[in-house]
């Protein structure tokens, strides 16, 4: 069910997809030689995008490196934030639960918001307490 504060769960087409920047399931970090990381925040969100039937069929899942500057988030909503994961909404389409705008596109930072606000948008299960 959707929050008092955000618009019903929408039908979306494929020009309207919200998009999901995901940190690579796996990196280096320059700043430590040697050794390779995953993102916590960003594996809880390949965890719901595998175990919830459709849910990546309805969004478009855009997977990025861990070097800045991440050329294609900042397309999307500029340059002062490029942490991720970050859920880039439709044109239109909004959230209570939204970190910031962009171009008038709100964006959603971290995962346990991006979580309910799949839920909101697209009515994907919450997590239970």
């Amino acid at each position: 069910m959707a929050a008092q504060d955000e618009d019903p769960p929408v039908t979306l087409d494929a020009a309207s997809k919200p998009i999901l920047f995901l940190l690579d399931r796996e990196f280096e970090d320059g700043q430590i030689p040697g050794q390779r990381f995953f993102c916590r925040h960003s594996l809880l969100l390949e965890g719901a995008l595998s175990s919830i039937e459709g849910l990546d069929a309805q969004l478009d899942v855009r997977r990025i490196g861990f070097a800045r500057p991440r050329r294609e988030v900042i397309a999307e909503i500029g340059e002062q934030d490029q942490s991720l994961p970050k859920l880039v909404l439709p044109q239109g389409v909004h959230s209570a639960l939204a970190s910031g705008a962009h171009k008038d596109r709100q964006y959603v930072s971290g995962a346990e918001p991006i979580l309910a606000a799949l839920n909101g948008l697209l009515g994907i299960p919450v997590a239970h307490p």
